[in-house]
């Protein structure tokens, strides 16, 4: 640790050896891409390693170039160089005000962050604050700083490359090279040799130097005696995966898929169809093989966090909709299936998300109903989804063309079969993950956020397949059994809400208004209507108990930013189309809200 010390402080105050830190572009990773290395509780390629940790310091992702690896190796060979380089992006203005940090500039130097005072004093705040409360917005940034912070002072230290395996226990920790030289053994001494070479010929920039010192490396540490090393084959696959980047490829061809089953919607050729139905088809296979992979690393079912429901959600909408075509020959099924499909993929390439395989909690994977739960869960959201989109469209119709009334009916069969298939795998995903729950934490039902939210979901898609039938007049005992069952269950929450004051009273008055339409609502405009606010009701569970409350057991990862940003705008963005909607459907034919006819006591309905 004095060592460390010692050659971090050098590092600050020594001179930049170049104006201008450069990376090499004559050298043969091959050998050292392929390196096995114990990294985050797995044991990945160097590769891997490399696009993680540049990833989680500036943000950038690097496809199938040498980008990553040439970064991670520049760190830790040549650190004085770029300790000085801009590398850590504070992209939010408000949060470099808060900071006092230069308004005009957004990407930071290690050397710059480390010694700034205004963010020293936060994160002495931050250590000292309470663990067991979620952090607030300003806390959480400062949080995500430090954390790079620290990854890049263990890389410039050279604790992060840790090729030595344990000699004697499997799940025994690995070491980074400098432990090699503690070590006087004859096979020690090679690594460490070979591991100045290799820095040495890094520096200078000599490829024949580099590509040789490599070969030494890799047979000097495959010679140390080892308890485990990964199999050559589970590398050989990672790095497959890596170059791979299946998703992304996927959300293309499902967004050429798309504006092909758009175009067939014109078209009206059967050819055609089979066409536009190709690239969804090709999408799947590439999603099914992605996920494949990234189970077979891992080895586990890939659903354990929001970058794999995410992947689960597209890959959900492509079965269903291969499942649908056959019992739906219409072309709106393609072409939904196809966008729902692309935007799930789309959001998990994009969005801020963590994107690499980690170890998750052995409870977790000491019962089967993990891998039976997440798949029906998802394969329902993913039905669902497509229920929403098919909603949409619905909106669009009857406020532009209310006349196309055969348009609208078969809109509204085929929106009822996703309603009702969702509504279903929705309460086989709740009744697997309460199996789950009794399994890992020693209860079926626990009133987690996650929980609630999900039952919440349900009752909401089942009032809308009760009451979907316009000319259904329920008899009075049925109202009556409702209003009873409505007041016991007000009558039980209410000592759970408490008193309903501040903001707690405009939500109380949502709720019921919210419960109101959803019952008493009538027509194809108001199901559709409907069917969009359960979704988003979907998207609280799904996104919501993660990202805006950050409670409970349940969960896919905590956080505040840009996730956040994104669900309200996305929200808003919604909201609005379905104001607009129902603006322009009330201009044209008229609208209100139909209440059921009751019929009297005894009598069945109609």
């Amino acid at each position: 640790m004095l060592r460390q010390a010692t050659f971090l402080l050098a590092a600050f105050v020594a001179p930049a050896l170049v104006g201008a830190a450069e990376l090499p572009s004559n050298f043969d990773l091959t050998a050292l891409r392929e390196l096995p290395v114990q990294h985050d509780g797995r044991w990945p390629p160097l590769d891997t390693v490399a696009r993680d940790v540049v990833k989680s310091v500036t943000g950038v992702s690097h496809g199938n170039d040498d980008g990553a690896l040439l970064r991670l190796l520049a760190w830790t060979f040549d650190p004085q160089s770029w300790m000085s380089e801009p590398l850590i992006r504070i992209a939010n203005a408000e949060l470099r005000g808060e900071l006092r940090l230069p308004p005009n500039k957004t990407v930071f130097s290690f050397a710059e962050l480390s010694t700034h005072a205004p963010l020293t004093d936060l994160r002495k705040d931050l250590a000292r604050a309470d663990r067991s409360r979620k952090l607030d917005p300003l806390q959480s940034k400062v949080s995500d700083i430090h954390e790079k912070l620290g990854l890049l002072q263990r890389v410039f230290s050279g604790q992060v490359i840790r090729p030595i395996p344990d000699p004697k226990d499997m799940l025994g920790a690995w070491l980074p090279i400098a432990a090699a030289q503690a070590n006087d053994s004859e096979e020690s001494k090679k690594v460490t040799a070979a591991w100045d070479s290799l820095r040495k010929a890094f520096v200078a920039g000599d490829g024949a130097a580099f590509a040789e010192a490599s070969q030494r490396l890799t047979t000097s540490l495959a010679g140390l005696p080892a308890a485990y090393r990964p199999l050559p084959r589970l590398i050989a696959t990672e790095l497959h995966y890596n170059r791979l980047q299946p998703y992304r490829s996927a959300w293309r061809m499902m967004a050429v898929g798309t504006l092909l089953a758009l175009a067939a919607m014109f078209v009206r050729r059967k050819w055609f169809d089979g066409l536009a139905a190709l690239p969804m088809v090709a999408g799947f296979v590439l999603v099914s093989y992605g996920l494949w992979l990234r189970w077979d690393i891992a080895g586990r079912i890939p659903a354990s966090n929001m970058f794999e429901s995410l992947l689960f959600l597209g890959w959900g909408v492509g079965v269903f909709a291969i499942l649908s075509i056959l019992a739906f020959p219409q072309r709106l099924v393609p072409l939904t299936a196809s966008g729902m499909s692309a935007v799930a993929l789309l959001l998990a390439d994009v969005l801020p998300v963590d994107h690499f395989i980690r170890p998750i909690a052995p409870v977790l994977l000491d019962t089967v109903w993990m891998s039976i739960h997440v798949p029906i869960i998802m394969v329902s959201y993913s039905v669902l989804a497509l229920a929403v989109f098919i909603a949409h469209i619905q909106l669009v119709v009857l406020a532009v063309s209310p006349g196309r009334q055969r348009v609208s009916e078969a809109i509204d069969s085929l929106h009822y079969w996703y309603v009702h298939v969702g509504s279903i795998l929705l309460a086989a995903g709740i009744i697997t993950g309460s199996m789950w729950a009794a399994a890992s934490w020693g209860r079926y039902w626990g009133w987690d956020p996650k929980e609630v939210w999900s039952l919440v979901a349900l009752l909401g898609y089942l009032t809308i397949l009760h009451v979907r039938v316009d000319r259904l007049r329920p008899p009075a005992w049925a109202i009556a059994a409702g209003v009873a069952l409505t007041v016991a269950l007000m009558w039980l929450a209410a000592p759970k809400i408490g008193l309903l004051s501040g903001a707690r009273l405009p939500a109380a008055a949502a709720t019921v208004l919210a419960m109101v339409v959803l019952v008493a609502a009538r027509g194809r405009f108001a199901t559709a209507v409907k069917s969009i606010l359960c979704f988003w009701l979907i998207i609280m569970t799904y996104v919501g108990v993660n990202y805006v409350l950050g409670t409970g057991l349940h969960s896919y990862g905590f956080g505040t930013g840009a996730v956040v940003r994104y669900m309200f705008l996305i929200g808003g963005v919604d909201l609005a189309l379905v104001g607009l909607c129902t603006v322009v459907f009330v201009a044209r034919r008229g609208w209100r809200l139909t209440l059921p006819q009751i019929a009297p006591l005894g009598m069945a309905p109609a």
